[in-house]
């Protein structure tokens, strides 16, 4: 134990002494925008945090004897964050690996084959597994002594498996999985040294949506979304 507690101890050293020199060069590569935001967007971050679901499939009158929402899933389920930024000579890379898991409340029916076919109402959990990965293209512009503009283009995918009612006689597991594409900006600002903050959001769509569910594949809609 101690031999570890040494050893991770040495690790974090180099890290931050080897992170630090990055960023020292990485300020050089970059004359003319403020060395905060160079430093700012030249790290690698991990993070950890709770994810809200709130997932429904409307009805949209498929079935006139049921409610408008067929079924839901709600609840937190952990969270992990693995990202990177790096400024070099202005052009801006940003990569996101999100991965988040853990047990949602859903609440739906159960669907017999008939005929005739009946609906019961089914209250259980639903296990999840979400991967969301991210990767955002641009470049800076100086905008001041203290502000850097940043466009960007952001290309991801987006994938969970839904293993509905694992410890029931009905579960059941779905793969869902889309693209999604989108333009957007952000704004540095640093007001005083060692502090910067950044505001910034985009506009795009999703793409290439399905849904797997014992072998079979089904094309889903594809949908705008924005970020912030």
């Amino acid at each position: 134990m101690s031999f570890s507690s040494r050893a991770s101890s040495l690790t974090i050293m180099l890290a931050a002494t080897m992170m630090s020199t990055v960023q020292a060069d990485m300020t050089r590569k970059n004359p003319g925008i403020n060395p905060d935001i160079v430093k700012a967007s030249n790290q690698l971050a991990v993070g950890a945090g709770m994810l809200e679901q709130d997932y429904r499939e409307f009805n949209d009158g498929l079935v006139p004897s049921l409610p408008a929402i067929l079924d839901s899933e709600s609840g937190r389920i952990t969270s992990l964050r693995f990202s990177y930024t790096g400024m070099i000579r202005q052009l801006y890379v940003q990569a996101n690996l999100n991965y988040s898991t853990g047990d949602t409340d859903y609440v739906g029916y159960l669907q017999s084959s008939g005929p005739p076919v009946t609906y019961t109402p089914f209250n259980t959990t639903t296990d999840n597994q979400i991967v969301d990965v991210l990767v955002r293209v641009g470049y800076a512009f100086r905008a001041g002594a203290s502000v850097v503009l940043i466009p960007y283009g952001e290309v991801g995918n987006y994938m969970w498996q839904r293993d509905v009612g694992p410890s029931t006689p009905y579960g059941i597991t779905e793969d869902y999985f889309h693209m999604n594409l989108s333009l957007g900006a952000k704004a540095l600002y640093s007001p005083i040294d060692r502090l910067v903050f950044e505001l910034g959001g985009g506009y795009g769509t999703t793409f290439l949506s399905t849904m797997t569910v014992d072998g079979y594949d089904y094309e889903l809609g594809d949908k705008p979304y924005m970020s912030a």
